[in-house]
């Protein structure tokens, strides 16, 4: 019987999350002298994504939970993106780079019209100053035809960059987590009545009544995020396992028992008989 709903299997899978962000942790300088370039180039994102899982434990440790799913979201989409990166082409990987070119030049001089109207603006110099010739090619690549800003740094959307990344590995449970987590996560970012209330279990079938209730439904959702977090982790070790990277391939064997201990001590899995 599936323990994730109380105390004791909550706490059982953050103990996992803890040990996959010392994993993380120790694997930096590993990411950072790495031999396979596309590693190291995204070092600093491979940094967020520490920092997202710390964010992760504490929100969640000290019963944020609407503000964890907005972290989980972060999450879920710089791991997937990382992965992606390792496999994508090589002009697809150069947009993404290019894309923080074209943020950082267009970050210098912008502003926000309502109605077709100016009504804030920010512009380094009154907009009097040039651009290293890179910078003012990302822009370029990244404004339409209509002169509008392309907002997005890549056409394949979220799901089929995931589908790229199952295609390496097999089954990586990154679908449920975004069918599950992402959705909820993004209501919560637009304000809406349903996300601010969604993580109270106010809009299931039969919502928690009683203090037991709740009790049981945030160690759940505890539960949910710390082993979304830790299995996209899991994901991403064994990425950079498939890889040949040598560093990663014991990195990735530890984390794999380590989830699969988890799930046997919370049983969301059965052990094996002998």
């Amino acid at each position: 019987m599936s323990t994730v709903s109380t105390s004791v299997g909550s706490q059982l899978l953050a103990d996992f999350l803890d040990s996959q962000i010392r994993r993380l942790v120790e694997s930096v300088n590993a990411v950072n002298a790495s031999e396979l370039p596309r590693v190291a180039r995204l070092l600093p994102l491979y940094s967020a994504i520490i920092e997202d899982a710390i964010s992760i434990r504490i929100l969640c440790e000290n019963a944020r939970i609407n503000q964890a799913y907005i972290i989980s979201r972060a999450l879920l989409e710089r791991m997937a993106n990382f992965c992606f990166l390792q496999l994508c082409t090589n002009p697809e990987f150069s947009d993404y780079i290019d894309y923080s070119l074209n943020k950082a030049g267009r970050s210098l001089d912008r502003a926000i019209e309502a109605n077709g109207h100016v009504k804030a603006r920010i512009s380094l110099n009154g907009g009097d100053f040039e651009l290293p010739s890179e910078i003012n090619a990302a822009i370029a690549k990244f404004t339409s035809e209509r002169g509008r800003e392309k907002t997005r740094w890549t056409s394949v959307s979220l799901p089929d960059r995931v589908a790229v990344i199952e295609a390496k590995l097999g089954s990586t449970g990154l679908f449920m987590s975004l069918l599950t987590i992402y959705a909820d996560a993004s209501e919560a970012l637009h304000g809406t009545l349903y996300g601010a209330a969604f993580h109270l279990g106010t809009y299931q079938p039969s919502p928690p009544h009683d203090q037991q209730s709740l009790e049981q439904h945030l160690h759940q959702t505890r539960s949910a995020l710390y082993l979304m977090a830790g299995g996209g982790i899991d994901t991403l070790f064994a990425l950079l396992a498939s890889l040949g990277d040598s560093h990663f391939k014991n990195v990735a064997l530890a984390s794999k028992e380590a989830f699969k201990d988890s799930a046997i001590a919370t049983g969301l899995a059965a052990a094996k008989k002998q």
